[in-house]
């Protein structure tokens, strides 16, 4: 069932498990949709109700997560770690000053750190399941790229942001549906052949095929033990949709809409849905170097993040 963050919700209880913090991504399909700002605000949430939060900058091409906290001139860099200058990634968490949220900071003058090698990433992932913290939040780079995806899946929670623009719109659709193909790699290989020879054996049957769930259920109609293999997968990890930038009533229907076409695509729909208003006091917070959860925490949009770090919370309880 659907959930729109509307009203707020009870307290829960932290959710650290199995030795490893919980992991959220924040993503989407293109750059300029309020990544950084949701991701930064949400740590701030979780970090005001008595959460261990860190917040990590791996939009690495263009690490901004920082002055969404009010950091102007990070003390360390991600790239001290990649490049190994730093052999422990709690090493590099910052704390933000008169609050319980640290931050890794993403900035760097190295370019090669914008595209990890295979390794890196590896090792990478490895440190953050270890970072001393009940959730980690990651603001990943906009786009498709492997890296991207792959550290999308690597979530408990994966957070798509989106604006009421068809370039943006289009994006968040391509983003999501690279990153639920990339997730069918981690399959059994019997399995896995069976997506192949489904996708590559073109016929008027494999033609009409023009969803995900629709491949699924075919698998899962000549293999019900494959077929719920490729459902558990996808189902595997929560997805959240923001509609953010809202200016107008019909840009609420966006986000209703695409959570139709989740539904019809993937056969999931997102598990909670959120709208955050356009509001000129963001580029005002970002000017001033002030985190905008601290200089406005009445505010809708305030008020909306904050409602979203419950329902998700409750929702793993």
């Amino acid at each position: 069932m659907l959930k729109v963050v509307t009203s707020p919700t009870a307290p829960a209880s932290a959710g650290a498990t199995e030795n490893r913090p919980q992991i959220w991504a924040v993503a989407s399909g293109k750059g300029g949709v309020g990544k950084s700002f949701i991701a930064s605000n949400l740590g701030l949430a979780l970090a005001q109700s008595g959460r261990r939060t860190i917040v990590v900058d791996l939009d690495l091409g263009g690490a901004n997560l920082h002055t969404h906290l009010g950091i102007s001139r990070p003390k360390h860099s991600l790239s001290h770690f990649i490049n190994g200058k730093n052999g422990d990634l709690k090493e590099m968490i910052e704390s933000l000053p008169g609050t319980t949220l640290g931050i890794i900071s993403g900035a760097s003058d190295h370019l090669e750190v914008a595209n990890l090698k295979h390794f890196q990433k590896l090792k990478l992932i490895r440190h953050l399941l270890k970072l001393p913290a009940d959730y980690v939040i990651l603001d990943l780079g906009a786009g498709t790229t492997y890296n991207t995806l792959d550290f999308f899946n690597l979530a408990d929670q994966g957070i798509l942001s989106v604006i009421p623009e068809p370039t943006a719109i289009e994006n968040s659709h391509r983003f999501l549906k690279s990153a639920m193909y990339r997730k069918l790699r981690d399959v059994p290989a019997d399995t896995k052949s069976m997506v192949k020879e489904i996708l590559g054996t073109p016929s008027e049957q494999t033609r009409s095929l023009n969803t995900l769930n629709k491949i699924i259920d075919s698998i899962h109609q000549q293999s019900p033990k494959h077929g719920k293999i490729l459902r558990r997968r996808i189902d595997s990890a929560g997805l959240h949709l923001i509609v953010n930038q809202i200016r107008e009533p019909a840009d609420f229907q966006l986000g209703y809409s695409m959570a139709l076409i989740w539904k019809q695509y993937y056969g999931k729909k997102p598990d909670s849905l959120s709208f955050l208003n356009h509001d000129d006091s963001i580029i005002k917070a970002l000017c001033e170097h002030h985190p905008y959860l601290h200089e406005h925490p009445h505010s809708r949009n305030a008020i909306q993040l904050k409602h979203l770090v419950k329902t998700i919370i409750n929702k793993k309880k």
